[in-house]
């Protein structure tokens, strides 16, 4: 009973990325619609730079979180509860990993465009 309340904690982050990814995708075309979204100093400066942001966001949202929903689990089964704690820090690295990954990728394409 254990092993699947672990799972289910383990397996929040990853779903937790595909939401925010979902949202930011649906949002995207929205620039002063909506106050939801992949905000950062250049995203929010025009309409172009609004949904090139939330696209890029969203994508990597998505791929991180299908890798960890994928890996976190093969973890789980392969070597049980003990790495509980090694799942939840290598998550929580590939959501600040893929943060940082987005403001670059944003950062390279507009900083010369302000």
């Amino acid at each position: 009973m254990n092993f699947w309340i672990y799972l289910l904690i383990i397996e929040s982050i990853p779903i937790g990325l595909f939401v925010f990814g979902g949202l930011y995708e649906a949002n995207s075309t929205k620039f002063n619609q909506n106050k939801f979204g992949y905000t950062n100093q250049y995203s929010v400066k025009d309409k172009l730079a609004w949904e090139y942001a939330n696209k890029v966001a969203a994508k990597i949202f998505g791929s991180i979180g299908t890798l960890l929903f994928i890996v976190n689990t093969i973890l789980l089964f392969m070597f049980g509860e003990g790495v509980l704690t090694f799942i939840l820090l290598f998550s929580l690295f590939m959501v600040i990993f893929s943060k940082i990954m987005i403001d670059k990728l944003i950062k390279k394409k507009f900083h010369n465009k302000s």
